[in-house]
């Protein structure tokens, strides 16, 4: 068994909206749980059979959504390679979302998960630089493209998924050469980023008793975050500046890649 294609990113692009849709299709199999941000690890090769019983079903395909892979520098940096010695034939998606948009989402969800204790958001973006790294599209994807080539690299836009979501699952069933599939599109793109409902990182994987108790009491009390970002927030105009002035040679590049027109990217 091998693992055949990976969403790799970027990171609040609906890759978990993409990720879900394909796990319908009767030809994949998906990982549980989606992210397990396994080739991110520098110790993955002493763990691939663990990796492997992620995948609980038999399919003709098998794939997972980690948007870890494109956080270079973090975590492995040699990410891109790894993965090629794993399978030389992977098969890669990258979603892009307009940059300012990715980060005002990406900031949020770490605030409400508990990873961004900092409430002030223009101070985050234009002081933790891994906030602009995952939006410098081109760099994150180049590494990619130079080892598997440009065939086995599929680039998406954000905006087309969220206007005709049908239109661009199409594309990846042809991609990932499988059949075509209908999908209830309709409940792919709600918006979960603002669901108070959300509980902090730390239980995720709870480790002691008194944690499980915790989850389960906070569950069952339907938890409501106190401390949470409950709308989209706003950024001045010098933080829209910075972001799109960082960006410009990024985008550029992505324009080229891609023959697409980015120039609203480049307005604040």
């Amino acid at each position: 068994m091998k693992v055949n294609f990976l969403i790799i990113g970027a990171a609040k692009s609906a890759t978990t909206s993409l990720s879900n849709a394909l796990a319908l299709h009767p030809e994949i199999c998906f990982s549980q749980p989606k992210e397990p941000q396994f080739f991110s690890k520098l110790e993955w090769r002493d763990h691939i059979d663990e990796y492997h019983k992620l995948f609980n079903c038999d399919s003709k395909l098998y794939g997972e959504g980690s948007t870890n892979y494109t956080k270079f520098p973090n975590f492995n940096k040699n990410v891109s390679a790894d993965i090629f010695e794993y399978n030389p034939n992977m098969k890669l998606i990258y979603m892009m979302r307009n940059p300012i948009d990715r980060i005002i989402s990406h900031y949020t969800h770490t605030y409400n998960r508990g990873y961004q204790k900092n409430s002030d958001i223009d101070h985050v973006i234009t002081s933790e630089i891994q906030h602009i790294n995952v939006s410098r599209y081109a760099m994150q994807i180049e590494p990619y493209l130079n080892v598997f080539g440009k065939e086995q690299v599929l680039l998406l836009f954000f905006e087309d998924f969220v206007s005709q979501p049908q239109k661009v699952l199409d594309t990846v069933y042809e991609f990932l050469n499988v059949g075509s599939f209908e999908v209830d599109t309709s409940k792919l793109n709600s918006n979960k980023s603002f669901n108070r409902w959300v509980l902090h990182y730390k239980y995720d994987n709870p480790k002691t008793l008194w944690q499980k108790i915790k989850k389960i009491g906070l569950i069952a009390k339907n938890y409501f975050n106190a401390d949470f970002i409950d709308s989209k927030p706003k950024i001045s105009e010098e933080t829209k500046k910075y972001i799109v002035d960082s960006l410009t040679g990024d985008i550029k590049k992505i324009e080229k890649l891609t023959n697409r027109d980015l120039s609203h990217w480049l307005k604040y």
